[in-house]
């Protein structure tokens, strides 16, 4: 029994496509070995990633989720259930079964689809990401070729035509430098080091999977609302990735934050846009996936954990944003500031229409930033004379290596207490301020003396500068100051040094008491 359907190849358009004829019957594992090859050698388009069976859709075709915008027109990796593997068996294979001795048309029991899906290894191809405009491969050259590459695990489906990506000599890299900075012209970046990082943001986003390591987020900061934030955030995810930002709102809880992570993991999402953030924003899965390159927890529905790479760029607008948890030092800021009381008002843009500019333009924009990548990798990634961005090592090395190399100023400095990281560092980093305080507070009541966690709480009692500063550090979730809260603030700071003061645990002596801390003076 044969179904003759769509040609099998383009050399001979005429020959008919023969699906294999699988029976239904009591061999659990025969049958399932025969689904297997037959979606094996159907058209493709199933993919492992995270331990599961995986698809590739359109966004509008994916369900929508309350907390998360994405972009129309865009590609979503979708993991397969059981229903949409009967789907896929079925365009894979004719079923049939014997009924009064004859063979009759059948459809994929459901309990195959649960024994494909059930394995503990699958004949696809693994899936490292969907993208949708050429990029750079881990060892320089160049991924512009459409379908499935094999030496990255990437799927490439261009959205558009865009050229090959030119081999320059170094006297025309600035030309590539002002064609990624012409379509922002009219946006008021604060300092070069603000323009920078936009350059490095970009090429973040194209080089992502040249980077073997995790990559820092951009907060996008104004002191105003309609500074253009937002606006930015588009036209940097739209040079890089040619779709707009997938937006997401902040999540209350790290345990909601968990599950957002995971979602976005296993879809493949390029870029991240945290948005309208207000005040302080301090969530340690945030932080601990900037610095991961892969994501792990249980799947809703599914009792085992699943592993999926966690790739995307993360972006941040808000007015004034602070960092807590460790936030900041995972940040190159991009600062804007009009200057104006009411910056939506201003008028005579160069480019009043920028981001229809930027679509139109897309194609050169993102060649001109493969181009800056590649030929810095061609010439021998020079390095830069700066110290490193800790826990972003690789992307130190080609990003903020290829930003440095062409003449731009550095996007992660950190000397400068007024603008870029310095300025985070200094000003933005509430953990880092909030050690401050309470470092002076344990000063000014204990000297150099060793305490305990109790002698903290009864001197708070009586002393308002220590309690504001326990409360503004030490509380746990109903709000309050206790032992438990105390202590493990302590044990999080524990010799971190802050202004040549850092918090210490007293070695066993004569005459201290156990589990004494005291304040450290370089």
């Amino acid at each position: 029994m044969t179904d003759r359907g769509t040609a099998a190849s383009s050399h001979d358009a005429l020959l008919p496509v023969v699906r294999p004829e699988i029976f239904v019957r009591d061999e659990l594992v025969a049958v399932t070995d025969e689904a297997l090859a037959a979606l094996r050698g159907a058209d493709g388009g199933l993919y492992v990633r995270g331990r599961l069976l995986v698809q590739v859709s359109g966004s509008e075709a994916v369900e929508k989720l309350p907390w998360l915008r994405r972009p129309m027109g865009g590609w979503v990796i979708v993991p397969l259930e059981v229903a949409s593997m009967q789907d896929r068996l079925d365009r894979a294979a004719l079923w049939v079964r014997t009924r009064r001795g004859e063979a009759v048309p059948a459809r994929p029991p459901e309990w195959v689809a649960k024994q494909v899906m059930a394995r503990l290894a699958w004949p696809f191809p693994l899936l490292a990401g969907v993208i949708e405009t050429p990029t750079l491969r881990p060892d320089g050259t160049v991924l512009d070729k459409p379908g499935y590459d094999v030496d990255t695990g990437l799927l490439y489906k261009p959205n558009a035509d865009y050229g090959s990506v030119p081999a320059l000599t170094r006297a025309e890299v600035p030309t590539l430098i002002q064609a990624l900075l012409d379509p922002v012209c009219d946006f008021p970046f604060v300092h070069d080091t603000d323009r920078a990082a936009y350059v490095a943001a970009i090429l973040s986003i194209v080089g992502r999977h040249a980077v073997p390591g995790p990559v820092p987020a951009f907060p996008v900061i104004a002191p105003v609302p309609g500074a253009g934030k937002g606006l930015l955030t588009r036209i940097m995810a739209l040079i890089g990735a040619g779709r707009e930002p997938a937006v997401m709102t902040v999540p209350g809880d790290d345990i909601e934050f968990r599950k957002r992570l995971l979602v976005l993991a296993i879809a493949g999402t390029s870029v991240v846009v945290l948005d309208n953030v207000s005040g302080t924003i301090g969530s340690d899965q945030l932080a601990a996936a900037l610095t991961a390159t892969e994501f792990t927890d249980r799947l809703l529905g599914v009792s085992r954990l699943v592993t999926a790479p966690l790739t995307a760029i993360w972006f941040v607008t808000g007015n004034n944003v602070r960092f807590g948890r460790t936030l900041g030092r995972r940040m190159v800021p991009i600062t804007l500031d009009p200057e104006n009381e009411h910056p939506e008002d201003r008028t005579g843009f160069r480019y009043p229409d920028v981001v229809g500019r930027v679509k139109a333009q897309r194609p050169a924009l993102v060649i001109a930033a493969l181009a800056l990548l590649h030929n810095y990798v061609i010439a021998g990634r020079p390095p830069h004379k700066e110290s490193k961005m800790g826990s972003f090592e690789h992307w130190d090395d080609l990003i903020r290596g290829a930003v440095i190399w062409a003449d731009l100023a550095d996007p992660a400095a950190v000397k400068d207490a007024t603008k870029g990281r310095g300025r985070v560092r200094a000003e933005g980093d509430e953990d880092l301020d909030q050690l401050d305080s309470l470092l002076d507070a344990l000063t000014a009541a204990f000297g150099r003396t060793a305490f305990q966690v109790p002698d903290v709480l009864a001197k708070a009692e009586s002393d308002p500068t220590l309690r504001a500063a326990c409360q503004g550090s030490a509380t746990d979730r109903k709000g309050c100051v206790t032992a438990n809260s105390l202590g493990n603030a302590f044990r999080d700071m524990r010799d971190r040094w802050v202004r040549g003061r850092k918090l210490v645990k007293t070695p066993k002596a004569v005459g201290v008491p156990r589990g004494a801390w005291r304040v450290q003076l370089r």
